[in-house]
């Protein structure tokens, strides 16, 4: 009976999920160039959650792709995200160029690899931004959404399409990102070609859901009195 009860309320959950995103879809709210560190999340209402070099909140994890420390420039299948001489670039030649790009620890995602960022504790995401240079048509991002549904952007759609980027070193972004009220469990990044590279993970997160909670809690319940007969038969 407790079997079946939780089981149908873990449906009923699903379906309300189900019902309240049907509509939901991820949109670019804003794009700033040369926001590497954040200047511009107070305002946007976020704050940095992953940063690969120190800055990692509890309720969110990270996995995949190839942490990259800049200095000097590493490898020829990966370019730091820019950064300006005045926010603390570090200056690398590009084709005979000289351009100036984050000193710190960035994630590189090689061809054919993918990475996740996840919320973790039960916590969603309700907006995000990360800090992306040399965008490029061959990269790709999925939201997935907490009730099972996810949307794709390729190309020019992770950025908003201004301007068309293909791989130029000079240009990093902070893109916004607006879920429409909608909680996204977890974010893959993929790459088709070298490479797909990014930093300073930001957003804000939502507390688990009551229906979450209730859910957690009938789990445990249903887990102490399974324990419980068993002890109980064991006696």
């Amino acid at each position: 009976m407790k079997i079946r009860t939780l089981a149908a309320a873990s449906a009923a959950f699903g379906i309300l999920a189900a019902a309240s995103a049907a509509n939901a879809a991820v949109t670019v709210s804003d794009t700033v160039q040369n926001d590497l560190y954040g200047s511009t999340l107070a305002a946007h209402g976020q704050t940095m959650l992953y940063d690969f070099d120190g800055i990692a909140n509890t309720n969110v994890s990270f996995s995949g792709g190839i942490e990259v420390t800049t200095t000097p420039d590493p490898i020829n299948t990966s370019a730091p995200p820019p950064l300006p001489l005045a926010d603390g670039g570090v200056p690398v030649t590009s084709d005979g160029n000289t351009i100036y790009v984050d000193p710190t620890d960035y994630l590189s995602v090689p061809a054919g690899g993918s990475a996740t960022f996840s919320g973790e504790n039960g916590y969603a995401l309700t907006s995000f931004s990360f800090y992306m240079g040399s965008p490029d048509f061959f990269n790709k991002v999925t939201f997935n959404f907490r009730n099972g549904t996810s949307q794709i952007l390729t190309g020019d759609q992770i950025w908003g399409g201004s301007p068309d980027g293909n791989g130029d070193r000079t240009l990093g972004y902070r893109v916004y990102y607006d879920f429409g009220g909608m909680g996204v469990n977890s974010i893959t990044f993929e790459s088709a070609q070298n490479s797909f590279e990014f930093d300073g993970l930001a957003g804000s997160l939502a507390v688990p859901e009551p229906g979450t909670w209730a859910l957690m809690i009938m789990g445990f319940g249903g887990a102490g009195a399974m324990l419980r007969r068993r002890k109980a038969a064991l006696a």
